[in-house]
């Protein structure tokens, strides 16, 4: 009796094992049968999605054949191929929304004249400085009483929401603040009389002036103060030692030089090294 019931114990517990193995490779083979039939896209990992708005030139803008093209669109194109990387741009209509696509990481990385902030550091990762620019004051060619930021006091400024140019309008005692969804737009209400001023990026308001595509502009007086833009990516972006190391191998080379005269007709500012060493 005693003998039967170690017999069957051992039975028994044998036939658990082999039932334990059997699951175990089971789970195995489902594992690789899944591996087999969803292989891993190599392709995905050579893909940088950016985030722009193609309506700021000459950063980003459309050709009338509805082509992609400016400073940055090069420069990102140009960052690809020193990375082996395939630049895959998502277009959105304003400002705001580069923001938001970045912000819910729809993207790994937004370019879109993005000036480095304190503010902005809080709730993103930014590369080093690949621009330095400035804030301006666009006015009419007849306007004479306005010079300075202080000069824009009770007057009516128009800005493109979500801008520095919108932060140092909101600075101006008893102004008139009128967010647009593009600058483009806010120059069009400046001339019309709509605005009395427009605080922008120094450099697309002279960028628009030179080539004419905005008549009866001025700027008035000295830029308001300088800035830096950066690649901007999502906080403790895995993406952003690659893009720094992209950005640092096109700076020191010829080619970010020359795609800066290309655009803007000068030679490109000494930038530093590091978003560490940018002052805000």
């Amino acid at each position: 009796m005693i003998q039967s019931t170690q017999s069957t114990l051992t039975q028994s517990k044998f036939l658990r094992l082999f039932i334990l193995e059997l699951l175990m490779l089971a789970a195995v083979l489902a594992v690789n049968a899944c591996s087999a039939s969803t292989p891993a896209s190599s392709s995905s990992a050579d893909i940088l999605r950016v985030a722009i708005a193609p309506n700021y030139p000459p950063f980003a803008f459309k050709s009338a054949e509805g082509k992609l093209q400016g400073f940055e669109i090069d420069l990102m194109d140009a960052f690809g191929a020193t990375q082996n990387l395939q630049i895959e741009f998502k277009q959105v209509s304003v400002f705001d929304d580069v923001i938001r696509e970045l912000y819910g990481r729809q993207v790994d990385a937004a370019i879109a004249a993005i000036t480095i902030t304190p503010e902005r550091q809080q709730i993103f990762s930014f590369s080093r400085p690949y621009f330095k620019s400035g804030v301006a004051i666009a006015i009419r060619e007849s306007t004479t009483e306005i010079t300075d930021l202080n000069s824009l006091k009770n007057k009516r400024i128009g800005v493109e929401s979500g801008t520095t140019g919108a932060d140092a309008a909101r600075t101006v005692p008893g102004a008139q603040i009128i967010g647009y969804d593009s600058v483009t737009l806010a120059w069009k209400e400046l001339l019309q009389g709509h605005v009395d001023a427009v605080i922008s990026g120094e450099t697309s308001t002279r960028y628009a002036i030179s080539q004419g595509s905005v008549r009866g502009m001025k700027i008035a007086g000295e830029p308001i103060e300088e800035e830096f833009l950066g690649i901007a990516t999502p906080k403790g972006s895995a993406q952003l030692e690659t893009i720094n190391a992209g950005l640092t191998k096109l700076i020191n080379s010829s080619t970010y030089a020359t795609l800066y005269r290309r655009w803007f007709d000068a030679e490109p500012s000494a930038l530093p090294n590091s978003v560490s060493a940018v002052r805000n």
